[in-house]
């Protein structure tokens, strides 16, 4: 796993592995760059992974860690609520993008989410953020790899060549690296971090609780006359 992790480091984390996970300094609502809104309509459906109808009036993209404890908490306690209400029912299409903010970690841990297969991915994504302490401590340790190869089981990923030749596979590192770069074009700087109808919401406020994220995404459904 060595090679890989500091192929990608070099090309893409290095900058960002020292950064808190969590809501970006500054304000909470910020406008994108200027090609920010060309990316957030052209490349939702090339990069990350999506739920929900492709028709649908808005769009939501997440970046986020499998370490961060604030995403593990979005996760858990807001995004199914998101889900239930708003994706399932074709008012939000849900776009996941993987930001390792953790380096070498979370790139690890992205690798065999994207090796299990498009139709897998959430569903190991699932399993990461369910033992996320696990995985911290395992690499605290040095035994990282032995834990991801048990998650990676799970999901198909069944022997340990298949597992090596997941983590040196330059296709899923590719990968990586775009949905990483089109983080720039955000400003993202922290995780959880949205882009909810185009613009930039750090995890704060209103977007800390189902409640909150509700009304932010009704307000919206309501000038689009969508509701």
């Amino acid at each position: 796993m060595a090679p890989l992790f500091r192929r990608f480091a070099l090309a893409a984390v290095s900058a960002l592995a020292l950064v808190a996970c969590g809501a970006a300094k500054g304000d909470s609502t910020k406008a994108p760059g200027a090609n920010a809104g060309a990316a957030a309509t052209t490349q939702a459906g090339e990069l990350g992974h999506v739920k929900g109808d492709p028709d649908a009036p808005i769009t939501l993209i997440e970046y986020a860690s499998p370490t961060c404890p604030a995403c593990k908490y979005f996760h858990d306690s807001v995004l199914p609520t998101i889900e239930e209400k708003y994706v399932s029912t074709g008012k939000v299409r849900f776009v996941f993008r993987e930001f390792p903010i953790h380096g070498t970690v979370d790139v690890a841990a992205y690798v065999v989410a994207r090796c299990a297969g498009d139709d897998k991915f959430f569903a190991v994504l699932d399993d990461l953020f369910a033992n996320q302490e696990g995985i911290v401590q395992a690499a605290q340790v040095g035994a990282l790899g032995n834990t991801l190869k048990t998650i990676a089981k799970r999901h198909g990923i069944e022997t340990d060549e298949a597992f090596d030749a997941c983590m040196d596979n330059p296709a899923i590192r590719d990968e990586l690296a775009a949905v990483y770069q089109s983080a720039e074009q955000f400003q993202v700087a922290g995780t959880p971090t949205f882009v909810l109808d185009g613009k930039v919401r750090n995890f704060e406020g209103d977007y800390r609780s189902p409640e909150g994220f509700s009304r932010q995404i009704d307000a919206l459904l309501a000038e689009k006359g969508a509701q």
